[in-house]
């Protein structure tokens, strides 16, 4: 029997692991995928419910480990409520199909449904979590407990056959917890450490690695797009009579009032370095773009920042502006004719400048 119980073990954990390895690896969350997600689930873990079913360890001629309740709770973990319907249905009616199937059985078997149909309406409620989940498998294993006890009652081997039914089942449920747990925690310090290689720390835009990447993506789209490099006005003075903190909540307070407009527009915004913000202007006009870059002026010198706890100022910022593909064929020139464009700004005390004025 032992043998049984380890091949037993092997199937859940296995399947199990499998099943929730995409989802904790992060994977691209489509609509369609967010949409079916839940019905992908419970199928996935109503069949591995099925496959220990049909390869259950038998405690005696009648009874089997009842554990199917295990995969249930991870489905509901990882789709919700309705993957706790899709795989306990799948589970419960397949179970009616055992050739072996006796009374009493069946009543566990029906007990079983019950359990899964009282977890569906509750976990609709009360959504279930990595923290909840064990309030949820005790109360499932303790009330399978007494339904078998029930079973085993007239059973001289009783105590013996409960013991080992919890041993494995408690065992069971909290080893592959803590696997998949591990897992999950060494793949959000994977991801949270592959983000920060993308992202500038101070203001949590894009870096200029990915600056560079998303540039030239839009260049082999062949689509028509505006870099406009805004800059902010006497910096180094801020710095000086305000101090260099002061200067990074300025550029922190810039981003966040820029990636607001990012979101509502459709663009794109990055950090290019020290008081430089970068952002790209999809499918307008160079035209459409100067007036975006004097609505931005306008409304950042609008804008009250912070320099200390008790103490509020306003900036003026300086933006520079170049067109794909009129000012260059590759991110380069681009960004060397933004650059340029900026410069020009500031040097003839302009708010902006587009490259196409340079003669």
């Amino acid at each position: 029997m032992l043998i049984e119980i380890l091949s037993y073990f092997c199937i859940l954990f296995t399947f199990t692991l499998l099943i929730y390895w995409p989802f904790i690896n992060h994977f691209k969350q489509t609509p369609f995928i967010h949409r079916t997600r839940p019905y992908v689930i419970g199928v996935k873990f109503g069949i591995t419910g099925l496959v220990l079913t049909f390869s259950a360890v038998h405690l005696t001629n009648d009874f089997m480990m009842y554990i199917q309740y295990i995969p249930v709770l991870y489905s509901g973990l990882l789709g919700g409520p309705f993957a706790i319907l899709i795989s306990g249905l799948i589970i419960g009616i397949g179970l009616f199909f055992l050739p072996y199937l006796e009374l009493v059985p069946m009543i566990l078997n029906i007990n079983f449904l019950v359990l899964v149909l009282t977890l569906f309406f509750i976990t609709r409620k009360y959504k279930m979590t990595n923290k909840n989940i064990f309030l949820f498998f005790w109360a499932c294993f303790i009330e399978t407990l007494i339904a078998l006890f029930l079973g085993f009652c007239f059973h001289n081997k009783s105590f013996e056959y409960l013991l080992l039914y919890g041993i494995f089942t408690i065992f069971s449920f909290y080893f592959i917890y803590i696997v998949i747990r591990q897992i999950k925690l060494a793949n959000d310090t994977v991801k949270q450490t592959t983000h920060l290689n993308k992202i500038d720390f101070l203001t949590q835009l894009p870096n200029n690695k990915e600056n560079e990447k998303h540039i030239k993506n839009m260049i082999k789209k062949k689509s028509n797009f505006n870099l406009m490099l805004m800059d902010i006005r006497n910096f180094k003075m801020l710095n000086l009579q305000y101090g260099f903190s002061a200067g990074d909540l300025v550029i922190k307070q810039l981003a966040q009032h820029l990636m607001e407009y990012a979101n509502k527009n459709g663009a794109y915004v990055g950090r290019l370095g020290g008081e430089e913000i970068l952002l790209v202007l999809k499918d307008v006009p160079p035209a459409v773009a100067i007036v975006e870059a004097n609505n931005l002026i306008n409304m950042i010198a609008q804008q009250q920042f912070e320099v200390s706890k008790d103490l509020s100022i306003h900036i003026s910022v300086t933006v520079g502006i170049s067109s794909y593909p009129d000012n260059g064929q590759t991110s380069l020139e681009l960004l060397e004719n933004v650059f340029t464009a900026k410069q020009q700004a500031k040097t003839k005390l302009s708010s902006y400048f587009h490259i196409n004025n340079l003669k």
